[in-house]
């Protein structure tokens, strides 16, 4: 079921057991229901976490991880670990 107004990206790590989920509503009217809609149909009944804006002043913007506890973990170090 294709969900209008809805972009979607999808990256999977630690061997395809990891995947992050970006859904963006670019429509007009509230993007809550579409976008709820949108990760209630990938999701179906796996567990999953979802990470919302520090600010809460971005509810077109949806981030989902699948298999958070099943990736590979490191103590972080500054030196190394930065964008």
């Amino acid at each position: 079921m294709k969900i209008p107004n809805i972009n979607f990206r999808e990256a999977s790590t630690n061997g395809g057991r990891t995947k992050t989920a970006i859904f963006i509503y670019t429509g007009p009217g509230d993007p809550v229901p579409h976008l709820r809609q949108a990760v209630s149909l990938y999701v179906l009944n796996e567990g999953y976490n979802e990470f919302i804006d520090a600010n809460m002043d971005n509810p077109w913007v949806r981030v989902i991880i699948f298999g958070l506890n099943d990736m590979d973990q490191t103590t972080f170090d500054s030196d190394i670990h930065h964008l």
